[in-house]
């Protein structure tokens, strides 16, 4: 595939979005017909006469948006509250479609996901045998004592959720 080919296909982009819009930029993204997705999570937050769960940002002031090298200029251009897209030595960060998929199916399945800007070092790579990641291959990393499984996420770092050691077998 020549480097105009690969400029032509859809890819996953990291958005950086102004504080506090980005489930306006989502809203705005879907009107313009552009593929995206917001990772969102359901906390339990609780005042003196109520509790209510309420959907929370997964990452703030960040969107992912599948779309072409070309088009990444129309969309700053039509969303103004998007001030840019990650980079990484003067180039548009690219998250795999694999990894993209691997992250959805984490932050869908499981309530307890967390992004954290540092890389792990690389472990045992692992699929899930069980549950609602079953099938899903990640890197095997020791967090907090615990152990979890990791989605690398580019220059944004990496999303991680805890799972038991029994739900797991070694690639």
């Amino acid at each position: 595939m020549t480097t105009k080919d690969k400029r032509l296909q859809p890819c996953w982009f990291v958005g950086c979005v102004r504080s506090c819009q980005e489930k306006k930029v989502a809203q705005s993204l879907a009107r313009l017909g552009v593929e995206h997705y917001l990772p969102l999570r359901r906390e339990l937050h609780r005042w003196s006469d109520r509790n209510k769960l309420v959907e929370c940002l997964l990452i703030p002031r960040f969107i992912f948006i599948r779309c072409t090298d070309g088009q990444r200029a129309a969309i700053l251009a039509a969303e103004p509250r998007i001030w840019r897209f990650l980079a990484a030595d003067g180039k548009a960060e690219v998250v795999r479609d694999s990894e993209m998929e691997a992250f959805q199916r984490m932050v869908e399945g499981n309530g307890s996901v967390r992004v954290s800007g540092e890389n792990p070092s690389p472990g045992n790579r692992v699929r899930v045998i069980d549950g609602p990641l079953a099938g899903m291959e990640c890197e095997l990393v020791s967090v907090a004592g615990g152990r979890c499984l990791a989605v690398r996420l580019g220059a944004l770092g990496t999303a991680t959720v805890e799972l038991d050691i029994q739900t797991v077998e070694k690639i």
